[in-house]
């Protein structure tokens, strides 16, 4: 409605209801129009309680409407800070209900409390039900807080009711009650913790569990608020779902996030899902997960028997965590992969986990559906005349050993590594009597070593006390030495052995490392600067990516006070971790360089020989493999002992048992043997390192792209330079370059140090072996090429029509192994002998996988035409590149100077 500013025609309008009225307000309207707009002016007193009026309507709606939604409708919205609103009145919080379908007279459920000394949480509220056809019942319940927050005494829950102080079951009151309630910290006391975009996830899975239980919407609901209570946990909700015709569902919401669970009643299996984004441990929530809700069917009859509930679990982390993350680092490694991660081991049970000043501890006992059968192991635990329990150790659990999540060992796996560790280099040493041990905590390696009889004293030298403490109670197997005869139940009893809990890397340091440091030298013992026969070293593997590992394996002082502590005769063996594939890059390139510094620095230090093993029985997945070095050659005669001198070793030197079992499991003769070539992976790797050796392309056997001579292209005639009036000659041109018999040449009649001693012994001493024996020793002799390769004087003949092959006098040979060598009868110094390369039965390099791998061919191979060799002409080799002791090179000198005139 429009009005005009004239006030005087408003009344003259009103008053004039004729026709002619309307075309002079027509017109009017129109010359006012013309003039002034129009405008609506209201006073100041009339926009204030319009406002003031409007403001007050909406909040007594808005007011009405809350009360009605809080007191009548269920929790749409829970606000801690709604629970003292005035509005509301006293006591409201408790008119916060909880949204129920169930039947009138059900059980009620038990609610989700806050322990005393909590910290209520801010939180938000909101649900949405949907179609709950296929549920018998539904349920809502919510935190609740008592006002004030005191400390109070815990109260049990009684079947179905709820009282002021009502907390947890009784089991759950006596859980806390053990752990000593009255210790616990609020979390507004505890260290602010950072918060990460990260949490942990464990998943359980139990089968065999009672089928009331399992349909039970009340027992399961209490059982879940208790697991979340003795977990420290805050349950703020949980909704529940009764299912038709059977089953139950469960969903908490906790502060840290969520917990649920499913049921199948008539199968007796629930599912449970816990996850957490807090700081604190979900693997020892375990134990209370399996005592709440693994219950055991009941007994029908007196005397059945019911299987009891197999529980299986996996924990992983999830989110993202920073690098360098320890527990990222436990859950990637080994403890992760093989234990907390698989979610279909029978058994996974945690024997201890603790962290030391050093490094953190984990032991579990796992059964592997695919080695062991669950049921089986719990025969075995009858007392009766079946298999199992007649032979339970067969069905035991694998028991594993964990440092930092990093796999140590195994029970099922423990003899054959430590064995494999202990003996190879005990057996190399003539007479081992005093050994020292870096690390070892479990004990194993201690009892391999007390098993010599010819040990005096061996000293254990391990950092960490409690790896020790832990081992000695939970890990007998490692360090029981009760059927060792002379030795004692823990085998760190044991009188020979001296138990030192000190860093090994100060300990050699201080005793052995000679740089002038004589303030420490003075202080320590006699015995503690005595050096050792044999030096092991099971500490941690040096793949492990922490700087104690690069201490311990790139540390050229602490390997030459390694070295400095061994006898002259010494040797030093270490585990160097899983063994390489084939296809490997080289060491150095890969996190396998400690590896190939340590070998490196071995060979730097002083050490005469060198050698790689593995073995494949250690529990670990992968080969592992060690490393052997010895200060003096000649252990490499008994490194090289035959499969009967080993056997015949391990009898004479090793201690019986009381039981009369073998002292040994794994290791014997065969074993010892395989140990003494390394896999063919360990040459590849070695050669595709950057400036590999030339053996990598010259020591390797037949190759089809060299050029080779095969003994087809040669003949025996009579020769014209050697005493035996044999020789072999060319049928036809052989070019320079070509390899001389190849297919022939790792084929030697070999004579082992072991077996010419032998052969000389009866020459001596039985007149009767020495008159067959001669013809032997003779042809041996005279046919025959010297090494000591393999540690002793051994004798090499070849077993093709090589063995014709003259020496060439004055320079005249046109075949041999090393085309550098131009030494004669002549020129040779018979007090000075040379080392050859390439020699027959000599080397320069300590450590070098091609050799270790290739020594027959080393021994009986590698000749080559220095020249082109023309049809007819005889093959004539330098025999004096066939010697390698400095008596037989003065004899051979001075015989081939007769030969030669």
């Amino acid at each position: 409605k429009l009005l005009s500013k004239d006030r005087n025609l408003y009344p003259v309008l009103k008053r004039d209801k004729d026709r002619q009225s309307v075309p002079l307000f027509n017109t009017m309207a129109k010359k006012n129009a013309e003039k002034k707009p129009y405008a609506l002016e209201l006073s100041g007193a009339f926009i204030m309680l319009s406002l003031i009026a409007s403001g007050m309507l909406a909040f007594a709606v808005g007011s009405g409407a809350r009360l009605i939604l809080l007191t009548q409708l269920g929790p749409i919205i829970h606000n801690p800070l709604l629970q003292d609103d005035p509005l509301l009145g006293a006591g409201a919080s408790a008119n916060i209900s909880n949204v129920n379908t169930a039947p009138a007279g059900s059980k009620a459920l038990p609610p989700p409390l806050l322990r005393d000394g909590k910290e209520f949480p801010r939180t938000l509220y909101s649900s949405k039900n949907f179609d709950i056809a296929a549920s018998s019942t539904s349920r809502n319940v919510l935190v609740e807080r008592k006002h004030p927050v005191e400390k109070t005494p815990w109260e049990v829950c009684k079947d179905g009711e709820e009282s002021e102080n009502c907390k947890v079951s009784p089991e759950t009151l006596a859980y806390w009650k053990e752990e000593g309630e009255e210790e616990y910290v609020p979390k507004e006391e505890e260290e602010e913790e950072e918060h990460l975009p990260a949490g942990q996830h464990l998943l359980v899975d139990i089968k065999e569990v009672n089928s009331n239980f399992l349909n039970s919407e009340y027992q399961l609901a209490q059982a879940m608020v208790d697991v979340v209570a003795e977990a420290d946990l805050t349950l703020l909700s949980y909704h529940c779902h009764s299912l038709v015709p059977t089953g139950v569902s469960c969903v908490g919401v906790l502060l840290e996030s969520h917990i649920s669970f499913h049921t199948w009643p008539t199968e007796g299996v629930i599912t449970l899902d816990l996850f957490t984004c807090g700081s604190g441990a979900l693997i020892p929530v375990l134990p209370s997960l399996e005592r709440l809700f693994a219950v055991p069917e009941t007994p029908r009859y007196e005397g059945e028997e019911v299987p009891q509930p197999t529980v299986v679990w996996s924990h992983t982390l999830r989110g993202f965590r920073p690098e360098g993350d320890r527990t990222k680092a436990y859950e990637l490694g080994d403890l992760g992969q093989e234990v907390l991660r698989i979610l279909d081991l029978d058994m996974k049970e945690e024997i201890v986990s603790v962290e030391t000043d050093y490094q953190k501890i984990d032991v579990y006992d796992v059964i592997d559906p695919r080695n062991r059968n669950i049921n089986s192991y719990h025969k075995s635990l009858n007392d009766d005349e079946s298999y199992e329990s007649q032979n339970a150790d067969l069905f035991r659990p694998n028991r594993k050993v964990f440092l930092d999540g990093v796999l140590q060992s195994t029970s099922f796996g423990d003899e054959a590594y430590h064995e494999a560790l202990v003996h190879p280099a005990m057996f190399a040493h003539a007479n081992p009597k005093r050994v020292a041990i870096i690390g070892g905590g479990e004990g194993a390696t201690l009892r391999e070593v007390l098993r010599h009889k010819s040990l005096e004293h061996v000293k254990m030298i391990e950092i960490d006390d409690v790896m020790v403490a832990v081992s000695d109670q939970n890990l007998p197997q490692w360090n029981d030495c009760s059927d060792i005869i002379g030795s004692t139940r823990s085998c760190f009893e044991d009188l020979r052995a001296d138990v030192r809990l000190e860093d090994a890397l100060e300990f050699f340091l201080d005793n052995f490392y000679n740089e002038g440091d004589e303030e420490d030298s003075e202080d320590e013992d006699e015995d503690e600067i005595d050096p050792f026969d044999v030096i092991i070293m099971d500490a941690l593997d040096p793949q492990d990516n922490i700087p104690f590992a690069d201490a311990l394996y790139n540390n050229i002082k602490f390997l030459t006070s390694l070295y400095n502590g061994l006898e002259q005769d010494g040797i030093l063996v270490l585990q160097l971790g899983d063994s390489p594939y084939y296809d490997d890059a080289s060491d150095e390139d890969t996190n396998h360089k400690n590896r190939a510094l340590i070998t490196q620095a071995i060979d730097k230090v002083g050490f005469n020989s060198i050698h790689l093993y593995e073995e494949s029985h250690c529990g670990f997945g992968d080969p592992w493999s060690y490393l052997v070095a010895c200060k003096d050659s000649s252990c490499r005669r008994r490194w090289y002992a035959s499969n009967a001198e080993i056997e015949l070793a391990i009898h004479e030197k090793m201690l019986r048992t009381y039981s009369g079992s073998p002292p040994l499991k794994y290791f014997d003769g065969a074993t010892m043997q395989s140990y003494q070539v390394p896999h063919s992976a360990f040459e590849r790797v070695f050669c595709r390192k950057e400036n590999a050796p030339i053996e990598c392309s010259y020591l390797q056997g037949l190759k089809p792209t060299m050029p080779n001579a095969p003994s087809t292209t040669f003949n025996v005639g009579t020769s014209k330079t050697s005493p035996r009036g044999f020789g072999l000659f060319a049928k036809e041109r052989i070019p320079k370059g070509s390899m001389i018999m190849q297919e022939k040449s790792a084929h030697p009649i070999h004579f082992s140090p072991s077996s010419r001693s032998l052969l000389d012994a009866f020459y001596k001493h039985d007149p009767i072996a020495a008159k067959n024996a001669e013809p032997v020793l003779t042809y041996m002799s005279e046919h025959g090429f010297e090494n000591t390769l393999y540690g002793g004087h051994g004798y090499d003949v070849d077993s093709s029509i090589a063995t014709f092959i003259s020496h060439g006098c004055d320079g005249s040979f046109n075949i041999n192994a090393d085309p550098s060598v131009k030494i004669t009868e002549n020129t040779a110094d018979p007090d000075n002998p040379p080392v050859f390369q390439y020699a027959k039965g000599q080397s320069k390099t300590c450590f070098n996988p091609v050799i270790d791998r290739h020594l027959p061919h080393l021994v009986g191979g590698l000749d080559v035409a220095l020249r082109d060799i023309e049809a007819g002409e005889e093959i004539l080799d330098n025999y004096l590149t066939l010697v390698s002791s400095k008596a037989d090179w003065k004899d051979l000198v001075r015989r081939l100077k007769e030969e030669c005139k």
